[in-house]
Order: structure tokens, then sequence, then C-alpha cells
């Protein structure tokens, strides 16, 4: 049996990154991917990443053929492209191939890193209790057993790790509603055939009549390619290229003069963080977490600091001798000081708004009932209190829809509770169960309201 400190499941941009950084520690690293070594990367993603997250992880920025444009802001049009909302963040748009090739290298040239790729991971395996390695199908040999002091899964949205785990913390299945179906293809238009979209930043469209339950997006990645998509309602998954083609496509490219050089769909959790991404010999990161930005459906930069503070917790539970929950619960609590708790309260924005209708969508926007600043407050978790003269402003503006009103309203309250409950996420499991309750009778309550 092959034994190592850890076993990192996918090479992906948060595996990848858990994988450097528990090796560069002095670990022994055991990295293991489904896909051969020259696919690793090649995923199905809007392709765009934070700039801040190469700062905070003080690695390098992209360069070279790793990055195709950068962006300083992204605006959220309503359907008719009259009016926009934008949040100002800086941006790269990459090549996703290469990118996720450079973190790849990175990783196994950082310290005592095995890398297996081909390889399907099936299940776990247990001692006391506590994960302690992974059984694997590689190209030459079956049922392979690999033993890890800890296991760190950075496997997808598919993960099949959390599908099998023995837990009473870890949710096995994702709720339907608490998913996104999204299909892109990255087009190359000749110089007479771009499409009539804003060039000047990543373009995000809400049509609700037509895009259910999401939005469709325009990020042109260089003078000639573009990545165009769109993300629905899971349960349209049946439907999400004929959307795509009849609403997004053919609308905005009606010639058929260019060349789709990649396409493709796959599922996107969209929710807050799982209550635990951690359990005895065990942490999930990145999309197997559910650790997408559900405000924007970006999952590479909340991956990558997963993928950190994992390996870090990974190390100090090592060198404790003691990779149990008890032990490992700090991670929870860095995730959710970090991101989760801005995930979290825009979670309920998200719930809403995928219940909002096109014309009150538009409506909001025209009359500034949520302007830039709201906007990139909620965005990053941070609540906006208006003034009294810009309530009363508010209030005239949408006299004619006080519905509208009533539900921006309910949203900031619901927010703000989101955002207390959460800073009281208990540093020890004996105190988890209770707030995981009340949690999680907080959002049903939210879906209840919701629905139309």
């Amino acid at each position: 049996m092959d034994k190592y400190d850890v076993i990192v499941i996918g090479a992906g941009t948060s595996g990848s990154v858990a994988a450097r950084f528990a090796a560069s520690t002095g670990l022994n690293v055991c990295l293991i991917d489904a896909q051969k070594r020259e696919k690793v990367g090649n995923k199905i993603c809007g392709d765009v990443v934070l700039s801040t997250i190469f700062d905070f992880l003080k690695i390098n920025h992209p360069k070279g053929e790793e990055i195709m444009s950068t962006k300083n802001n992204i605006k959220l049009y309503t359907s008719d492209f009259q009016d926009y909302l934008s949040i100002d963040m800086p941006i790269y748009l990459v090549n996703r191939l290469s990118f996720g090739q450079r973190l790849l290298n990175d990783a196994l040239d950082s310290g005592d890193v095995q890398f297996l790729d081909n390889t399907k991971v099936m299940d776990l395996i247990y001692k006391n209790g506590t994960v302690n390695g992974v059984i694997v199908n590689t190209n030459i040999e079956r049922k392979k057993v690999l033993s890890a002091k800890i296991v760190i899964d950075g496997s997808g949205a598919h993960s099949i790790i959390r599908k099998k785990i023995k837990s009473d913390i870890i949710e096995n299945k994702v709720p339907e509603d608490d998913l996104s179906i999204c299909y892109r293809e990255n087009i190359e238009f000749n110089d007479n055939n771009q499409p009539d979209l804003p060039t000047d930043s990543l373009t995000v469209v809400f049509d609700a009549d037509n895009v259910p339950g999401g939005y469709f997006w325009y990020f042109p990645k260089s003078e000639t390619i573009s990545n165009l998509g769109l993300g629905v309602f899971f349960r349209r998954r049946r439907e999400v290229k004929h959307i795509y083609q009849k609403f997004v496509l053919n609308k905005f490219v009606p010639a058929r003069n260019y060349k789709i050089l990649s396409s493709g769909g796959d599922i996107v959790p969209i929710r807050r963080p799982l209550p635990s991404c951690a359990d005895n010999g065990i942490m999930f990161i990145g999309d197997a977490a559910c650790h997408v930005n559900n405000a924007s459906g970006g999952g590479i930069h909340p991956g990558m600091k997963a993928g950190y503070y994992a390996a870090m917790i990974a190390k100090k539970a090592i060198d404790a001798e003691d990779c149990t929950l008890n032990q490992l619960w700090k991670y929870n609590s860095l995730i959710l000081d970090d991101f989760g708790i801005g995930h979290a309260a825009n979670d309920v924005a998200r719930i809403l708004m995928q219940n909002t209708t096109t014309e009150d969508f538009n409506y909001i926007v025209r009359k500034k009932l949520l302007d830039n600043e709201a906007l990139t407050n909620m965005y990053y978790a941070k609540i906006y209190s208006p003034s009294l003269k810009e309530k009363t402003q508010k209030l005239l503006k949408g006299i004619s829809k006080p519905h509208l009103l009533l539900k921006l309203n309910y949203l900031l309250k619901q927010m703000k509770r989101v955002l207390k409950l959460y800073s009281k996420f208990p540093n020890n499991l004996k105190d988890f169960q209770k707030w995981r309750e009340a949690e999680n009778d907080m959002f049903n309550e939210i879906y209840l309201r919701a629905r139309p």
C-alpha cells in the first residue's frame, strides 16, 4: 500500500493549489486527476480569475499565453441593454488550459508530489472512524489502495467522495434548487461578425423570461475571441443548449461566419458553502464544497483560497498527530471568515433574484432602486444603509411597484440576519448542530418567501 501525508483529489485550480502549498511545507503529497496530464485545466467555465488571488497566495500572476485579456469591472445589464449596474474589480480572462497546466506544474515542482493522472477515485477507506485514504482505478491497476493521514477533495461538483462519505455533518447531496446548469462556447469571430455587445467589461445580462434562473454572459477574451454562455435552473438542464442557441447565440450572433473553438456544459453549485467542509481526516475544497461565488458564478478565486487554507490546516494537524475533525475544524472557520460569510449573504439575493421577472429587474435598475454602491456592497457582503433622503427618493421612484420596494427591504433584512448568524459560527463541533439547524430553518424560510 502506498502511503502519503496528504492525498489531493482533483488537479484543477483548487486541487493544484492545495497540493502545492501542502508540499511546500514538507508534506508528502499524492495528487490525483481523472484526466490525462496534458488535459488538466481544460474545464468548462467562464475563464475569469480575480487578480487579487495571486497577491493573496504570493504566486505569479498569469502571463504569456495564460492570459488573454484584462477587465476592470462587471456590468449587469437589463434585457434591453438600456441600463446597467456595475461592480469594479480587477479581472483576468485566462486560457483555461494554459493556466491550469501552469498551476499543475507549479504544484509538481513545489516538493515531494507524486501525480497520478488518468486515475479515478472510487471510494474512501477508514481507520477507527477517520478517513485514512482512497481506493483508485488507474490505467494499469484496478482497486489500488492509497493511504493518507488527510484527504483533500477538490474533484468538483460531481464529487463521488462527497456522495459516498460516511458522515453526520457533510451534506452528501446538493439540492437541485442550489444547482445551475451552464453551457458556454469559446467563439472566434471574423472582423465583420463581432456581436453587437459591449467589449469594455464583462457583460452579464439578466433576462429571466428567456434565461430562467440565471443569466447569460459575454466575456471578450481578445479582439476576435469571446466566451459566450449562460446558466439556468438545473431543472431546465435538458433545454440549456436550446435556450443558449435561441436566446443568446442566434439573437446576438446572427451571421454564421465564425468558428467555435470549444463548447460544453456542466453543473455549478450556486449556494453558500457546505455548513461543514471537513470531517475526520478529510476536507473539501472548491466546487466539491460549494465554494462558487453565487453572486457571479465564479469558482476559481474562492477555490484557490480554499486549497491554500486546507493545505495549511493539514500541515498543522499532521504536525500535531491529530487529524480528527476537532483539529480540522479551524478550516471551516477560515472559509467562513474569508469568503463563506459573503457567499451566504449573497445566497439570499440569489434566491430572490431567481424568482424576479425580467420586467421587475429592469425596473429596479432603471429607477435605481438598487445602485452601483449598493450592489458592490452586497457583492462584498457589506450591508448598505441608505440615508433618510435616499430612502425617500427610492420610495418615490418605486411608488408604482410597491412589491419591489418590499422585496428589496426583505432582501436587506435577511442579508443582515444571515451575516449575524454566520458571525456566530461555532468554534467547536459541540455547538455545531444547534447552529446548523438555525441556518437550515432560516434558508428554508427564505426559499418559501421567494417562491411565486
